[in-house]
C-alpha cells in the first residue's frame, strides 16, 4: 500500500455518521439506546459506530415503481 492511500475507517464519530445519513446524533443515541445500533467508546467520553451496522440500520427504501401497484377493487 502506497503512502498516499489511506484506507477507509471501520469505526466513525456519531457526527461523522449523522453527517454521513444526514440525521441528527440525538437519533444516533436514541437507536444506541434502544439496541437497534451497536456502538464502543473510544476513550472516555468517544463513542463510535460501525460503518456496516450504519448501513443496516439506514436501509434503502425500495422505490415505488418497482413494486407492482395493488388496485383498490
Amino acid at each position: 500500500m502506497s503512502a498516499s492511500a489511506v484506507p477507509s475507517p471501520e469505526y466513525v464519530s456519531l457526527q461523522d455518521a449523522a453527517v454521513i445519513y444526514g440525521v441528527s446524533v440525538d437519533l444516533l443515541r436514541e437507536r444506541i439506546v434502544s439496541g437497534e445500533l451497536p456502538a464502543v467508546h473510544s476513550g472516555r467520553r468517544l463513542i463510535r459506530v460501525r460503518l456496516d451496522d450504519l448501513k443496516r440500520v439506514f436501509r434503502p427504501v425500495p422505490a415505488a415503481a418497482s413494486r407492482p401497484r395493488q388496485r383498490p377493487w
